[in-house]
């Protein structure tokens, strides 16, 4: 009976010695997966706030490529060296994207289209962020033309597509309208519409960082006249951009004699080219 005992005592505090170690076993293990987990969640953490940050450098970027075109427009000659710095994404100018199609209508007998070409834009490509961005401008709106008096021309959009951000720089027309004076007894109307075109770029794709020289190449004008027979009290100008339609309504000075509407496209031709580091 005691030696039974003595068994019993020696299987107990044989237990007690493999389950300490075990038990150490598990908590090392355990704590192995803790660290590892928290390691990786921090450089997760750590690389989407960088991406975060690069984004937000990259944007700051366009937004200053986005003035330097500005500076030069409309002024023939002028030019300015951008130097654009490296944010691990790829930089683009496209200069045949961008389809715009420009009509003038009275919305019932009366149209004509007046332009017919590409525009361009520069883009610049990141991988996504933590920060979910959605689609939203940065500067202007989607609008696919706007009134001269109320908005700006430029389109800065940041869009998400699958697997990466892309911010965007490109142009929309501006429209305007003035009474000039008369003609064979109608009032004329001046319609002006103005279109930075970036078409004359180079095609560039570049990684790292990289400069860009932004030049204004020239500005064009095309011109026609409309001598309506009949009263109007406005015309609608039509912007298909890209698959984005909008128009502008103008107010028209006419009397029981007509009206006479003189129609000027201002191109302003801007060239963006790759002149290395």
């Amino acid at each position: 009976m005691a030696r039974h005992r003595k068994q019993g005592v020696k299987l107990v505090h044989s237990r007690k010695a493999i389950a300490l170690p075990v038990t150490f076993l598990m908590l090392f293990v355990s704590l192995i997966v803790l660290i590892t987990a928290t390691y990786y969640f921090s450089i997760t953490r750590i690389s989407a706030k960088t991406l975060a940050l690069k984004t937000t450098g990259v944007e700051q970027e366009m937004l200053s490529l986005e003035k330097i075109v500005k500076f030069v427009s409309w002024s023939p000659g002028a030019y300015e060296i951008f130097e654009f710095g490296d944010f691990g994404g790829e930089f683009k100018v496209l200069p045949t994207a961008k389809p715009l199609i420009l009509n003038i209508t009275d919305n019932s007998s009366f149209y004509s289209v007046f332009f017919n070409s590409s525009v361009g834009k520069g883009t610049y490509i990141l991988p996504p962020s933590e920060e979910a961005f959605g689609t939203l401008f940065l500067k202007g709106d989607n609008r696919a033309i706007v009134n001269q008096s109320l908005a700006t021309a430029t389109q800065l959009q940041i869009s998400e597509g699958i697997g990466y951000y892309e911010l965007a720089l490109s142009y929309r027309p501006l429209a305007s309208v003035i009474v000039t004076g008369t003609s064979g007894g109608k009032p004329v109307n001046s319609l002006r519409i103005y279109v930075i075109n970036l078409n004359s770029s180079e095609s560039i794709a570049r990684l790292g960082g990289f400069r860009l020289k932004v030049s204004c190449q020239d500005v064009a004008s095309t011109s026609q006249t409309y001598n309506f027979a009949s009263p109007l009290s406005s015309l609608l100008v039509k912007a298909n951009l890209d698959g984005a339609i909008n128009e502008v309504s103008f107010p028209i000075a006419s009397n029981t004699e007509g009206a006479i509407v003189n129609l000027e496209t201002m191109i302003c031709n801007v060239k963006i080219e790759d002149v290395g580091w």
